[in-house]
Protein backbone atom coordinates (compact mmCIF):
# COMPACT_ATOMS: atom_id res chain seq x y z
CA UNK A 1 0.00 0.00 0.00
CA UNK A 2 1.19 3.53 -0.76
CA UNK A 3 2.41 5.70 2.08
CA UNK A 4 4.21 8.47 0.21
CA UNK A 5 1.08 10.51 -0.50
CA UNK A 6 0.10 10.78 3.12
CA UNK A 7 2.76 13.45 3.44
CA UNK A 8 1.42 15.60 0.60
CA UNK A 9 0.71 19.20 1.66
CA UNK A 10 -2.74 20.72 1.09
CA UNK A 11 -3.03 22.38 -2.31
CA UNK A 12 -3.39 25.93 -1.04
CA UNK A 13 -0.31 25.58 1.15
CA UNK A 14 1.71 24.28 -1.80
CA UNK A 15 0.59 27.22 -3.91
CA UNK A 16 1.63 29.68 -1.19
CA UNK A 17 5.06 28.06 -0.85
CA UNK A 18 5.63 28.04 -4.61
CA UNK A 19 4.59 31.67 -4.94
CA UNK A 20 6.96 32.73 -2.17
CA UNK A 21 9.77 30.71 -3.74
CA UNK A 22 9.25 32.36 -7.14
CA UNK A 23 9.34 35.82 -5.59
CA UNK A 24 12.56 34.98 -3.74
CA UNK A 25 14.16 33.57 -6.90
CA UNK A 26 13.24 36.73 -8.81
CA UNK A 27 14.86 38.90 -6.13
CA UNK A 28 18.01 36.80 -6.26
CA UNK A 29 18.13 37.13 -10.04
CA UNK A 30 17.94 40.94 -9.78
CA UNK A 31 20.33 41.54 -6.92
CA UNK A 32 22.79 38.64 -7.27
CA UNK A 33 22.91 37.33 -10.83
CA UNK A 34 26.31 35.74 -10.30
CA UNK A 35 24.97 33.51 -7.54
CA UNK A 36 23.45 30.96 -9.95
CA UNK A 37 25.62 31.38 -13.00
CA UNK A 38 27.92 28.47 -13.82
CA UNK A 39 31.53 29.16 -14.53
CA UNK A 40 33.73 26.94 -16.60
CA UNK A 41 35.63 26.02 -13.45
CA UNK A 42 32.52 24.58 -11.78
CA UNK A 43 30.91 22.89 -14.77
CA UNK A 44 31.19 19.07 -14.52
CA UNK A 45 33.40 17.60 -17.22
CA UNK A 46 32.86 13.90 -16.59
CA UNK A 47 30.65 11.58 -14.61
CA UNK A 48 30.17 8.01 -13.46
CA UNK A 49 26.85 6.16 -13.44
CA UNK A 50 25.82 5.43 -9.84
CA UNK A 51 22.79 3.18 -10.38
CA UNK A 52 22.75 -0.38 -11.64
CA UNK A 53 21.55 0.49 -15.13
CA UNK A 54 20.77 3.87 -16.71
CA UNK A 55 18.99 4.71 -19.96
CA UNK A 56 20.67 7.06 -22.45
CA UNK A 57 18.04 9.15 -24.20
CA UNK A 58 17.92 11.13 -27.43
CA UNK A 59 16.66 14.27 -25.66
CA UNK A 60 16.52 15.56 -22.06
CA UNK A 61 13.20 13.93 -21.16
CA UNK A 62 12.05 10.56 -19.81
CA UNK A 63 9.68 10.32 -22.76
CA UNK A 64 12.52 10.66 -25.29
CA UNK A 65 13.74 7.66 -27.27
CA UNK A 66 16.21 5.34 -25.52
CA UNK A 67 19.42 5.18 -27.59
CA UNK A 68 21.47 3.01 -25.24
CA UNK A 69 21.98 1.78 -21.68
CA UNK A 70 24.92 2.16 -19.33
CA UNK A 71 25.79 -0.03 -16.37
CA UNK A 72 26.88 1.18 -12.93
CA UNK A 73 30.43 2.50 -12.98
CA UNK A 74 30.37 3.56 -16.64
CA UNK A 75 32.34 6.77 -17.19
CA UNK A 76 31.03 9.49 -19.53
CA UNK A 77 32.21 12.88 -20.76
CA UNK A 78 29.73 15.70 -20.08
CA UNK A 79 29.24 18.01 -23.07
CA UNK A 80 26.40 20.25 -21.89
CA UNK A 81 23.68 20.69 -19.27
CA UNK A 82 19.96 21.14 -19.91
CA UNK A 83 18.41 24.52 -19.10
CA UNK A 84 16.75 23.15 -15.97
CA UNK A 85 19.99 21.49 -14.81
CA UNK A 86 18.38 18.04 -14.58
CA UNK A 87 20.05 16.41 -17.59
CA UNK A 88 23.59 16.04 -18.90
CA UNK A 89 24.41 15.59 -22.56
CA UNK A 90 27.19 13.00 -22.61
CA UNK A 91 29.38 10.84 -24.80
CA UNK A 92 31.01 7.53 -23.97
CA UNK A 93 34.39 6.14 -24.96
CA UNK A 94 32.77 3.95 -27.63
CA UNK A 95 31.00 6.90 -29.29
CA UNK A 96 27.52 6.66 -27.78
CA UNK A 97 25.97 10.11 -27.40
CA UNK A 98 22.80 11.18 -25.61
CA UNK A 99 21.28 12.55 -22.41
CA UNK A 100 21.45 11.17 -18.86
CA UNK A 101 19.44 12.18 -15.79
CA UNK A 102 21.80 14.24 -13.62
CA UNK A 103 20.76 12.70 -10.29
CA UNK A 104 22.12 9.32 -11.37
CA UNK A 105 25.66 10.55 -12.11
CA UNK A 106 28.54 11.20 -9.73
CA UNK A 107 30.31 14.11 -11.41
CA UNK A 108 33.81 15.52 -11.48
CA UNK A 109 35.26 18.78 -12.76
CA UNK A 110 38.65 19.43 -14.25
CA UNK A 111 39.91 20.98 -11.03
CA UNK A 112 37.98 19.30 -8.24
CA UNK A 113 37.38 15.93 -6.63
CA UNK A 114 34.24 13.94 -7.41
CA UNK A 115 30.96 15.48 -6.31
CA UNK A 116 28.36 12.86 -5.51
CA UNK A 117 24.72 13.37 -6.49
CA UNK A 118 22.10 13.30 -3.73
CA UNK A 119 21.11 9.76 -2.76
CA UNK A 120 23.79 8.35 -5.07
CA UNK A 121 24.69 4.70 -4.76
CA UNK A 122 28.42 4.29 -4.99
CA UNK A 123 29.92 1.34 -6.87
CA UNK A 124 31.38 -1.33 -4.65
CA UNK A 125 35.16 -1.43 -4.44
CA UNK A 126 35.50 -4.88 -2.90
CA UNK A 127 37.70 -7.09 -5.03
CA UNK A 128 36.19 -10.27 -6.40
CA UNK A 129 38.15 -13.52 -6.36
CA UNK A 130 38.36 -13.18 -10.12
CA UNK A 131 40.67 -10.18 -9.73
CA UNK A 132 42.59 -10.00 -6.42
CA UNK A 133 45.16 -7.30 -5.71
CA UNK A 134 48.10 -7.96 -8.02
CA UNK A 135 51.02 -6.36 -9.78
CA UNK A 136 51.58 -6.26 -13.54
CA UNK A 137 54.73 -6.41 -15.68
CA UNK A 138 56.25 -3.04 -16.57
CA UNK A 139 54.64 -1.68 -19.74
CA UNK A 140 51.70 -4.09 -19.59
CA UNK A 141 48.34 -3.03 -20.99
CA UNK A 142 45.76 -3.24 -18.20
CA UNK A 143 41.96 -3.21 -18.49
CA UNK A 144 39.81 -1.96 -15.60
CA UNK A 145 36.16 -3.07 -15.61
CA UNK A 146 33.46 -0.38 -15.31
CA UNK A 147 30.03 -2.12 -14.98
CA UNK A 148 28.65 -2.95 -11.56
CA UNK A 149 29.29 -6.62 -12.34
CA UNK A 150 30.84 -7.90 -15.53
CA UNK A 151 31.10 -11.33 -17.09
CA UNK A 152 34.50 -12.85 -17.81
CA UNK A 153 34.13 -15.40 -20.61
CA UNK A 154 36.05 -18.29 -22.11
CA UNK A 155 36.02 -16.67 -25.57
CA UNK A 156 35.47 -13.35 -27.35
CA UNK A 157 31.68 -13.27 -27.51
CA UNK A 158 28.51 -13.57 -25.45
CA UNK A 159 28.01 -17.07 -26.88
CA UNK A 160 30.97 -18.31 -24.79
CA UNK A 161 30.47 -19.55 -21.21
CA UNK A 162 31.00 -17.24 -18.23
CA UNK A 163 34.06 -18.34 -16.23
CA UNK A 164 34.13 -15.55 -13.62
CA UNK A 165 32.26 -12.45 -12.48
CA UNK A 166 34.11 -9.20 -11.90
CA UNK A 167 32.85 -6.21 -9.89
CA UNK A 168 33.53 -2.65 -11.01
CA UNK A 169 37.21 -1.72 -10.70
CA UNK A 170 38.63 -5.20 -11.34
CA UNK A 171 41.99 -5.02 -13.20
CA UNK A 172 43.40 -7.52 -15.68
CA UNK A 173 46.53 -7.75 -17.83
CA UNK A 174 45.63 -7.77 -21.54
CA UNK A 175 47.54 -10.51 -23.37
CA UNK A 176 45.67 -10.72 -26.68
CA UNK A 177 43.08 -9.19 -29.00
CA UNK A 178 40.49 -10.80 -31.21
CA UNK A 179 40.53 -9.91 -34.93
CA UNK A 180 37.88 -7.21 -34.46
CA UNK A 181 39.84 -5.80 -31.48
CA UNK A 182 36.63 -5.42 -29.47
CA UNK A 183 37.46 -8.16 -26.93
CA UNK A 184 40.51 -8.40 -24.68
CA UNK A 185 42.16 -11.71 -23.85
CA UNK A 186 43.27 -11.52 -20.20
CA UNK A 187 45.07 -13.42 -17.49
CA UNK A 188 42.71 -14.45 -14.67
CA UNK A 189 44.31 -15.27 -11.30
CA UNK A 190 43.81 -18.87 -10.18
CA UNK A 191 42.81 -19.94 -13.68
CA UNK A 192 45.19 -21.77 -15.97
CA UNK A 193 43.47 -20.85 -19.23
CA UNK A 194 43.20 -17.20 -20.38
CA UNK A 195 39.77 -15.57 -20.54
CA UNK A 196 38.08 -12.69 -22.34
CA UNK A 197 36.25 -9.44 -21.48
CA UNK A 198 34.37 -6.96 -23.67
CA UNK A 199 36.65 -3.99 -24.37
CA UNK A 200 33.94 -1.31 -24.43
CA UNK A 201 33.06 -2.06 -20.81
CA UNK A 202 36.56 -1.30 -19.57
CA UNK A 203 39.04 1.55 -19.34
CA UNK A 204 42.53 1.01 -20.74
CA UNK A 205 45.80 1.80 -19.00
CA UNK A 206 48.85 1.50 -21.19
CA UNK A 207 49.20 0.79 -24.88
CA UNK A 208 47.89 -2.03 -27.08
CA UNK A 209 50.72 -1.62 -29.57
CA UNK A 210 52.63 -4.63 -28.27
CA UNK A 211 49.58 -6.80 -27.56
CA UNK A 212 49.30 -9.60 -30.16
CA UNK A 213 46.18 -9.85 -32.28
CA UNK A 214 44.96 -13.43 -32.61
CA UNK A 215 43.84 -14.91 -35.91
CA UNK A 216 40.42 -16.55 -36.20
CA UNK A 217 42.09 -19.96 -36.35
CA UNK A 218 43.70 -19.32 -32.95
CA UNK A 219 40.36 -18.74 -31.22
CA UNK A 220 38.44 -21.87 -30.16
CA UNK A 221 34.90 -22.20 -31.49
CA UNK A 222 32.09 -21.47 -29.00
CA UNK A 223 30.32 -24.49 -27.51
CA UNK A 224 26.96 -25.61 -28.95
CA UNK A 225 24.02 -23.48 -27.94
CA UNK A 226 22.48 -24.48 -24.61
CA UNK A 227 20.06 -23.07 -22.06
CA UNK A 228 20.69 -19.39 -21.29
CA UNK A 229 23.04 -18.63 -18.43
CA UNK A 230 21.88 -15.86 -16.09
CA UNK A 231 24.55 -13.19 -16.30
CA UNK A 232 24.64 -9.73 -14.85
CA UNK A 233 26.26 -7.74 -17.63
CA UNK A 234 25.26 -9.54 -20.81
CA UNK A 235 21.58 -9.96 -19.99
CA UNK A 236 21.33 -6.46 -18.57
CA UNK A 237 22.92 -4.79 -21.57
CA UNK A 238 21.10 -6.76 -24.27
CA UNK A 239 17.49 -5.83 -25.01
CA UNK A 240 14.73 -8.28 -24.12
CA UNK A 241 13.56 -10.53 -26.92
CA UNK A 242 10.29 -10.18 -28.79
CA UNK A 243 7.25 -11.63 -26.96
CA UNK A 244 7.18 -15.42 -27.17
CA UNK A 245 3.37 -15.57 -26.96
CA UNK A 246 0.44 -13.28 -27.68
CA UNK A 247 -1.31 -11.88 -24.58
CA UNK A 248 -4.44 -13.60 -23.28
CA UNK A 249 -7.37 -11.14 -23.39
CA UNK A 250 -10.29 -13.45 -22.55
CA UNK A 251 -10.40 -12.97 -18.77
CA UNK A 252 -13.85 -12.17 -17.36
CA UNK A 253 -14.82 -10.69 -13.99
CA UNK A 254 -14.11 -12.46 -10.71
CA UNK A 255 -13.96 -11.75 -6.97
CA UNK A 256 -10.58 -11.91 -5.25
CA UNK A 257 -8.91 -11.20 -1.94
CA UNK A 258 -5.32 -10.59 -0.82
CA UNK A 259 -4.58 -13.17 1.86
CA UNK A 260 -1.85 -13.98 4.36
CA UNK A 261 -0.98 -17.67 4.08
CA UNK A 262 2.83 -17.65 4.25
CA UNK A 263 3.68 -19.85 7.23
CA UNK A 264 0.02 -19.62 8.25
CA UNK A 265 -3.26 -21.55 8.24
CA UNK A 266 -3.76 -22.19 4.55
CA UNK A 267 -6.85 -24.37 4.87
CA UNK A 268 -8.39 -21.81 7.22
CA UNK A 269 -7.94 -19.13 4.53
CA UNK A 270 -9.51 -21.42 1.94
CA UNK A 271 -12.49 -22.00 4.22
CA UNK A 272 -13.01 -18.24 4.70
CA UNK A 273 -12.88 -17.60 0.96
CA UNK A 274 -15.42 -20.36 0.33
CA UNK A 275 -17.71 -18.86 2.98
CA UNK A 276 -17.59 -15.61 1.01
CA UNK A 277 -17.99 -17.31 -2.35
CA UNK A 278 -14.79 -15.69 -3.64
CA UNK A 279 -12.96 -17.58 -6.38
CA UNK A 280 -9.55 -15.90 -6.29
CA UNK A 281 -6.74 -15.41 -3.76
CA UNK A 282 -3.61 -13.32 -4.06
CA UNK A 283 -0.53 -14.26 -2.02
CA UNK A 284 2.60 -12.14 -1.87
CA UNK A 285 5.82 -14.11 -2.29
CA UNK A 286 9.04 -12.50 -1.13
CA UNK A 287 11.74 -13.81 -3.41
CA UNK A 288 14.35 -13.07 -0.75
CA UNK A 289 12.74 -15.72 1.47
CA UNK A 290 12.08 -18.20 -1.31
CA UNK A 291 15.63 -18.29 -2.72
CA UNK A 292 18.02 -17.17 0.03
CA UNK A 293 21.02 -18.60 -1.83
CA UNK A 294 21.57 -18.93 -5.60
CA UNK A 295 19.64 -21.96 -6.85
CA UNK A 296 18.55 -23.00 -3.35
CA UNK A 297 14.83 -22.39 -3.85
CA UNK A 298 12.74 -23.17 -0.78
CA UNK A 299 9.62 -24.58 -2.41
CA UNK A 300 7.85 -25.87 0.69
CA UNK A 301 5.65 -22.85 1.47
CA UNK A 302 4.77 -22.20 -2.17
CA UNK A 303 3.98 -25.88 -2.71
CA UNK A 304 1.65 -25.94 0.27
CA UNK A 305 -0.14 -22.71 -0.74
CA UNK A 306 -0.60 -23.80 -4.35
CA UNK A 307 -1.79 -27.29 -3.40
CA UNK A 308 -4.26 -26.03 -0.79
CA UNK A 309 -5.86 -23.48 -3.10
CA UNK A 310 -5.98 -25.94 -6.00
CA UNK A 311 -7.55 -28.67 -3.87
CA UNK A 312 -10.24 -26.20 -2.73
CA UNK A 313 -11.05 -24.98 -6.25
CA UNK A 314 -9.72 -21.46 -5.65
CA UNK A 315 -7.75 -19.63 -8.34
CA UNK A 316 -4.42 -18.28 -7.13
CA UNK A 317 -2.18 -15.34 -8.01
CA UNK A 318 1.37 -14.94 -6.75
CA UNK A 319 2.70 -11.39 -6.46
CA UNK A 320 6.49 -11.69 -6.32
CA UNK A 321 8.67 -8.94 -4.80
CA UNK A 322 12.00 -8.20 -3.01
CA UNK A 323 15.21 -9.47 -4.58
CA UNK A 324 17.57 -11.56 -2.41
CA UNK A 325 20.68 -9.77 -1.20
CA UNK A 326 22.88 -12.06 -3.31
CA UNK A 327 21.30 -10.60 -6.47
CA UNK A 328 22.23 -7.04 -5.39
CA UNK A 329 25.91 -7.34 -4.38
CA UNK A 330 26.71 -3.74 -5.25
CA UNK A 331 23.39 -2.10 -4.38
CA UNK A 332 22.72 -3.84 -1.08
CA UNK A 333 19.39 -4.49 0.61
CA UNK A 334 16.32 -6.17 -0.84
CA UNK A 335 14.14 -3.13 -1.58
CA UNK A 336 14.45 -3.30 -5.34
CA UNK A 337 14.96 -5.66 -8.27
CA UNK A 338 18.17 -7.63 -8.88
CA UNK A 339 21.10 -6.00 -10.63
CA UNK A 340 20.59 -8.56 -13.38
CA UNK A 341 16.91 -8.58 -14.35
CA UNK A 342 17.31 -11.98 -15.98
CA UNK A 343 17.79 -13.56 -12.55
CA UNK A 344 14.25 -12.53 -11.63
CA UNK A 345 12.94 -13.73 -14.98
CA UNK A 346 14.62 -17.10 -14.42
CA UNK A 347 13.04 -17.45 -10.96
CA UNK A 348 9.62 -16.62 -12.33
CA UNK A 349 10.11 -19.09 -15.15
CA UNK A 350 10.89 -21.78 -12.58
CA UNK A 351 7.66 -20.94 -10.73
CA UNK A 352 5.68 -21.14 -13.98
CA UNK A 353 7.21 -24.48 -14.86
CA UNK A 354 6.59 -26.00 -11.42
CA UNK A 355 2.99 -24.81 -11.02
CA UNK A 356 1.66 -24.74 -14.59
CA UNK A 357 -2.03 -25.62 -14.48
CA UNK A 358 -2.32 -25.03 -10.72
CA UNK A 359 -1.20 -21.39 -10.37
CA UNK A 360 -3.41 -19.22 -12.55
CA UNK A 361 -1.66 -15.83 -12.50
CA UNK A 362 1.45 -13.96 -11.42
CA UNK A 363 1.93 -10.25 -10.77
CA UNK A 364 5.39 -9.09 -11.82
CA UNK A 365 6.65 -6.86 -9.00
CA UNK A 366 4.68 -4.28 -7.03
CA UNK A 367 4.38 -0.49 -6.88
CA UNK A 368 7.48 0.05 -8.98
CA UNK A 369 6.65 3.76 -9.30
CA UNK A 370 7.77 4.21 -5.66
CA UNK A 371 11.46 4.56 -4.84
CA UNK A 372 11.20 2.26 -1.81
CA UNK A 373 10.06 -0.57 -4.13
CA UNK A 374 12.59 0.18 -6.90
CA UNK A 375 15.76 1.03 -5.00
CA UNK A 376 18.98 1.36 -6.94
CA UNK A 377 17.44 1.98 -10.35
CA UNK A 378 16.10 5.10 -12.08
CA UNK A 379 12.46 5.65 -11.19
CA UNK A 380 11.15 5.50 -14.75
CA UNK A 381 8.92 3.12 -16.75
CA UNK A 382 11.51 1.90 -19.27
CA UNK A 383 13.56 0.32 -16.49
CA UNK A 384 10.59 -1.68 -15.19
CA UNK A 385 9.56 -2.70 -18.69
CA UNK A 386 12.94 -4.32 -19.23
CA UNK A 387 12.20 -6.51 -16.20
CA UNK A 388 8.64 -7.25 -17.33
CA UNK A 389 9.60 -8.20 -20.89
CA UNK A 390 12.18 -10.73 -19.73
CA UNK A 391 9.83 -12.14 -17.12
CA UNK A 392 6.86 -12.38 -19.49
CA UNK A 393 8.93 -14.40 -21.96
CA UNK A 394 10.30 -16.66 -19.24
CA UNK A 395 6.85 -17.40 -17.83
CA UNK A 396 5.16 -17.90 -21.20
CA UNK A 397 7.95 -20.18 -22.42
CA UNK A 398 7.33 -22.42 -19.40
CA UNK A 399 3.53 -22.14 -19.19
CA UNK A 400 1.69 -20.27 -21.97
CA UNK A 401 -1.64 -20.45 -20.13
CA UNK A 402 -0.40 -18.67 -17.00
CA UNK A 403 -1.63 -15.06 -16.81
CA UNK A 404 1.07 -12.40 -16.52
CA UNK A 405 -0.19 -9.25 -14.78
CA UNK A 406 1.96 -6.14 -14.89
CA UNK A 407 3.21 -4.85 -11.55
CA UNK A 408 0.58 -2.55 -10.10
CA UNK A 409 1.33 1.15 -9.98
CA UNK A 410 0.23 2.83 -6.78
CA UNK A 411 -1.63 6.16 -6.64
CA UNK A 412 0.91 8.97 -6.47
CA UNK A 413 1.79 12.37 -7.74
CA UNK A 414 5.36 13.46 -8.35
CA UNK A 415 7.78 13.75 -5.44
CA UNK A 416 11.33 12.78 -4.60
CA UNK A 417 10.05 9.28 -3.74
CA UNK A 418 7.31 8.73 -6.31
CA UNK A 419 6.48 8.90 -10.01
CA UNK A 420 2.85 9.76 -10.89
CA UNK A 421 1.08 6.44 -11.47
CA UNK A 422 -0.93 7.45 -14.53
CA UNK A 423 2.11 8.95 -16.25
CA UNK A 424 4.08 5.86 -15.26
CA UNK A 425 1.45 3.57 -16.78
CA UNK A 426 1.53 5.63 -19.97
CA UNK A 427 5.33 5.25 -20.03
CA UNK A 428 4.96 1.48 -19.64
CA UNK A 429 2.76 1.42 -22.73
CA UNK A 430 5.27 3.57 -24.62
CA UNK A 431 7.81 0.84 -23.87
CA UNK A 432 5.75 -2.16 -25.01
CA UNK A 433 3.29 -3.03 -22.22
CA UNK A 434 0.53 -4.01 -24.64
CA UNK A 435 2.54 -6.96 -25.99
CA UNK A 436 3.95 -8.18 -22.67
CA UNK A 437 0.93 -8.51 -20.37
CA UNK A 438 -2.35 -10.38 -20.00
CA UNK A 439 -3.74 -7.82 -17.57
CA UNK A 440 -2.82 -4.36 -16.23
CA UNK A 441 -2.15 -4.11 -12.52
CA UNK A 442 -3.23 -1.01 -10.60
CA UNK A 443 -3.86 -0.06 -6.95
CA UNK A 444 -6.92 2.24 -6.90
CA UNK A 445 -6.80 3.29 -3.26
CA UNK A 446 -9.64 5.35 -1.80
CA UNK A 447 -7.97 6.79 1.33
CA UNK A 448 -10.92 8.35 3.26
CA UNK A 449 -13.10 9.09 0.23
CA UNK A 450 -16.17 7.08 -0.89
CA UNK A 451 -15.69 4.89 -3.99
CA UNK A 452 -18.23 6.79 -6.09
CA UNK A 453 -16.69 10.24 -5.52
CA UNK A 454 -14.11 11.61 -7.98
CA UNK A 455 -11.44 14.28 -7.97
CA UNK A 456 -13.65 16.32 -10.29
CA UNK A 457 -16.36 16.32 -7.63
CA UNK A 458 -13.96 17.98 -5.20
CA UNK A 459 -12.54 20.37 -7.80
CA UNK A 460 -16.03 21.59 -8.69
CA UNK A 461 -16.93 22.19 -5.04
CA UNK A 462 -19.39 19.30 -4.76
CA UNK A 463 -17.35 17.33 -2.22
CA UNK A 464 -15.10 18.10 0.72
CA UNK A 465 -13.23 16.26 3.45
CA UNK A 466 -10.59 16.99 6.08
CA UNK A 467 -7.64 15.75 4.02
CA UNK A 468 -6.56 13.67 1.02
CA UNK A 469 -8.80 15.50 -1.42
CA UNK A 470 -6.60 17.71 -3.60
CA UNK A 471 -5.20 15.19 -6.07
CA UNK A 472 -6.68 12.60 -8.42
CA UNK A 473 -4.73 9.79 -6.74
CA UNK A 474 -6.82 10.03 -3.55
CA UNK A 475 -9.94 8.79 -5.32
CA UNK A 476 -10.71 5.16 -6.12
CA UNK A 477 -12.95 5.88 -9.12
CA UNK A 478 -10.67 8.56 -10.59
CA UNK A 479 -7.68 6.22 -10.58
CA UNK A 480 -9.77 3.43 -12.09
CA UNK A 481 -11.08 5.63 -14.91
CA UNK A 482 -7.79 7.37 -15.70
CA UNK A 483 -5.99 4.02 -15.90
CA UNK A 484 -8.58 2.77 -18.36
CA UNK A 485 -8.16 5.91 -20.47
CA UNK A 486 -4.45 5.10 -20.84
CA UNK A 487 -5.36 1.61 -22.07
CA UNK A 488 -7.73 3.17 -24.60
CA UNK A 489 -5.06 5.66 -25.66
CA UNK A 490 -2.83 2.75 -26.71
CA UNK A 491 -5.54 0.58 -28.23
CA UNK A 492 -5.41 -2.08 -25.50
CA UNK A 493 -9.15 -2.22 -24.90
CA UNK A 494 -9.54 -6.00 -25.26
CA UNK A 495 -7.53 -6.38 -22.08
CA UNK A 496 -8.73 -5.62 -18.55
CA UNK A 497 -7.53 -3.85 -15.43
CA UNK A 498 -6.51 -5.98 -12.44
CA UNK A 499 -6.84 -3.97 -9.19
CA UNK A 500 -4.41 -6.16 -7.26
CA UNK A 501 -4.88 -4.02 -4.12
CA UNK A 502 -7.73 -1.72 -3.10
CA UNK A 503 -9.68 -1.16 0.06
CA UNK A 504 -10.44 1.06 3.04
CA UNK A 505 -8.91 0.76 6.48
CA UNK A 506 -10.73 1.39 9.73
CA UNK A 507 -9.19 1.81 13.17
CA UNK A 508 -9.48 4.24 16.09
CA UNK A 509 -5.70 4.03 16.60
CA UNK A 510 -4.08 4.35 13.15
CA UNK A 511 -0.37 3.98 12.49
CA UNK A 512 1.50 7.22 11.66
CA UNK A 513 0.70 8.31 8.11
CA UNK A 514 -2.70 6.60 8.17
CA UNK A 515 -4.52 9.04 10.45
CA UNK A 516 -7.41 9.31 8.00
CA UNK A 517 -8.47 5.75 8.91
CA UNK A 518 -9.84 7.02 12.22
CA UNK A 519 -12.58 8.78 10.23
CA UNK A 520 -13.83 5.48 8.73
CA UNK A 521 -15.94 3.37 11.05
CA UNK A 522 -16.40 -0.34 10.39
CA UNK A 523 -19.90 0.07 8.99
CA UNK A 524 -18.63 2.63 6.49
CA UNK A 525 -15.71 0.36 5.57
CA UNK A 526 -18.17 -2.44 4.81
CA UNK A 527 -20.46 -0.23 2.74
CA UNK A 528 -17.65 1.29 0.65
CA UNK A 529 -16.05 -2.09 -0.10
CA UNK A 530 -19.32 -3.54 -1.38
CA UNK A 531 -20.00 -0.40 -3.42
CA UNK A 532 -16.54 -0.54 -5.02
CA UNK A 533 -17.00 -4.19 -6.04
CA UNK A 534 -20.29 -3.28 -7.72
CA UNK A 535 -18.69 -0.37 -9.57
CA UNK A 536 -15.96 -2.65 -10.93
CA UNK A 537 -18.33 -5.50 -11.79
CA UNK A 538 -20.46 -3.07 -13.81
CA UNK A 539 -17.51 -1.39 -15.55
CA UNK A 540 -16.91 -4.03 -18.22
CA UNK A 541 -13.15 -3.42 -18.11
CA UNK A 542 -12.08 -4.84 -14.72
CA UNK A 543 -11.01 -8.48 -14.42
CA UNK A 544 -10.36 -9.71 -10.86
CA UNK A 545 -10.20 -7.10 -8.06
CA UNK A 546 -8.13 -8.29 -5.10
CA UNK A 547 -9.47 -6.66 -1.93
CA UNK A 548 -6.76 -5.65 0.53
CA UNK A 549 -7.08 -7.74 2.72
CA UNK A 550 -8.63 -10.79 4.36
CA UNK A 551 -6.68 -11.68 7.46
CA UNK A 552 -3.53 -9.74 8.29
CA UNK A 553 -3.09 -9.42 12.08
CA UNK A 554 -5.12 -6.56 13.54
CA UNK A 555 -2.16 -5.10 15.45
CA UNK A 556 -0.11 -4.53 12.28
CA UNK A 557 -0.10 -1.67 9.79
CA UNK A 558 -2.00 -3.87 7.33
CA UNK A 559 -4.51 -5.06 9.94
CA UNK A 560 -6.74 -1.98 9.72
CA UNK A 561 -7.67 -3.10 6.19
CA UNK A 562 -8.49 -6.71 7.19
CA UNK A 563 -12.13 -7.78 6.92
CA UNK A 564 -12.27 -11.11 8.75
CA UNK A 565 -14.30 -10.79 11.96
CA UNK A 566 -15.72 -7.39 10.94
CA UNK A 567 -18.97 -6.11 9.42
CA UNK A 568 -17.25 -6.01 6.01
CA UNK A 569 -16.97 -9.81 5.97
CA UNK A 570 -20.71 -10.24 6.55
CA UNK A 571 -21.49 -7.51 4.00
CA UNK A 572 -19.43 -9.34 1.38
CA UNK A 573 -21.22 -12.62 2.13
CA UNK A 574 -24.54 -10.86 1.60
CA UNK A 575 -23.24 -9.31 -1.62
CA UNK A 576 -22.39 -12.79 -2.90
CA UNK A 577 -25.77 -14.23 -1.79
CA UNK A 578 -24.27 -16.33 0.99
Amino acid sequence: MNRSLNLRLPFRRIATILCSALILMSMLAVFAPAAHAQTSASTPTSGQVNVARLNVRAAPSISAQIVGRLNQGAVVQIRSISDDGRWFQVTTSDGLSGWLSAIYLSTTTAATAPVTAVNAVQPATTQNIASPMQSFPEGAAVATTTPARMNVRSGPGTNYPVVASAPAGSRYEIIGLNPARDWYQIRVPNRQEPAWIFASLTTLNGSLDNVPQLAEADIPAPPPASAPVASATASSAAPAAAPVAAPNTSTGFGYGMSVNMWQGDKQGVADLLKQLGFGWAKQQVRWEFAEPEPGAVQWQEMDSIVNTMYDNGINLMFSVVTAPAWTRPNLGGTGGPPEDFQLFANFMGAIASRYCGRLQAVEVWNEQNLRREWEGFPLEPASYMDLLKRTYNSIKAACPSMLVISGATTPAGYSDVAFDDIDYLRGMYQNGLKNYSDGIGIHPSGFANPPSVTFEDWASGNYDALSHVNHRSFYFLSTLRESRKVMQEFGDTNKRLWPTEFGWGSTPSPFPGYEYKARIDEATQARWIVESFRIMADSGYVAVPMLWNLNYPRDTEMGAFAVVGRPAFDALKAMMGR
